[in-house]
């Protein structure tokens, strides 16, 4: 297979989607309209549309579904609660009331993923500590090493690297009590088990990454990360890969098979380390095409 590399971006055939051709420089355009928003003055018509949205979504048994006619989800209605709250709903809402009676249900905030657990730590509804690490570090693995950033699936790596950055910069916006979800905790905040749950069984893979992950807690109170600023600049390169903009719509499903297929016509199957070099090739190629219209 070809050896694609920076420095042969220029030769690297680019395939051409129509409108989705340029949507890398359509979503930093609306990256650059959100910061714009949130760091201005907010307009509260604006959150009183978003509240009605969510409130014509909610399910007859109070909660929230991640698609449409579907049961309801726990992180989906944590996230849905927690929005009306911000916009200025009371907790004593009859549609509160009743998405709250669903949300202790099923195991109150303590159950949601991974990712709602970090949006609530932004806001100082859950801990840090209590979410699984996530380094920025683990973007230095070598190709060879048996994880890697390119070892697992693109729309997972578009949402781990961003994660990562949150992780380390650990940003906090501190909002009023009463717009908080301390409610939403079975048996209140102090007494529920915010960390993940030890396997019964002493020696398992569970286990194992669960001490990995307060090993890794404990080196970040200490200040024990002397890579951090390798990390993250080279996490900061990772924002022209346009991993982000083309695996969020579902194009990069079709970008990979077509990526896998250039290898396959010779019996070989692309590398981690091949599909890095072509993503900076792309990147590359990216850039100009966004240097060619801002001139």
């Amino acid at each position: 297979m070809e050896d694609y590399s920076p420095s042969s971006s220029a030769s690297v055939p680019q395939m051409r989607f129509g409108k989705i051709d340029d949507l890398g420089s359509r979503v930093a355009v609306g990256i650059d309209a959100a910061r714009r928003f949130l760091f201005s003055q907010q307009q509260p018509e604006r959150f009183a549309k978003a509240a009605r949205y969510i409130l014509n979504h909610q399910n007859a048994d109070g909660g929230w579904s991640i698609y449409a006619a579907g049961p309801s989800n726990i992180s989906a209605s944590v996230k849905a609660y927690f929005g009306l709250k911000l916009a200025g709903f009371k907790a004593d809402h009859p549609a509160m009331a009743s998405a709250r009676k669903k949300i202790l249900e099923m195991g109150g905030v303590t159950e949601v993923n991974t990712f709602t657990k970090i949006y609530l730590c932004f806001f100082g509804q859950y801990d840090y500590d209590a979410v699984p690490a996530i380094p920025p570090e683990i973007v230095l693995f070598p190709n060879w090493f048996w994880f890697n950033i390119y070892e697992i699936s693109s729309w997972s790596r578009a949402i781990l690297v961003p994660l990562s950055i949150c992780y380390a910069k650990k940003p906090f916006k501190k909002i009023p009590d009463e717009m908080g979800v301390e409610e939403l905790f079975v048996g209140g905040r102090d007494k529920s088990r915010m960390h993940l749950h030890w396997d019964k069984k002493k020696i398992s893979w569970r286990n194992f990454f669960l001490v990995l992950d307060r090993v890794t807690h404990w080196a970040e109170r200490v200040h024990i990360r002397p890579l951090r600023t390798i990390a993250q600049a080279r996490n900061r390169r990772r924002r022209h890969v346009p991993d982000a903009a083309l695996h969020v719509t579902g194009v990069g499903y079709g970008l990979r098979a077509l990526r896998a297929r250039r290898g396959r016509h010779s019996g070989k199957r692309c590398t981690s380390g091949q599909m890095r070099r072509l993503d900076f090739a792309e990147a590359g190629a990216h850039r100009r095409r966004l240097e060619g219209q801002e001139s």
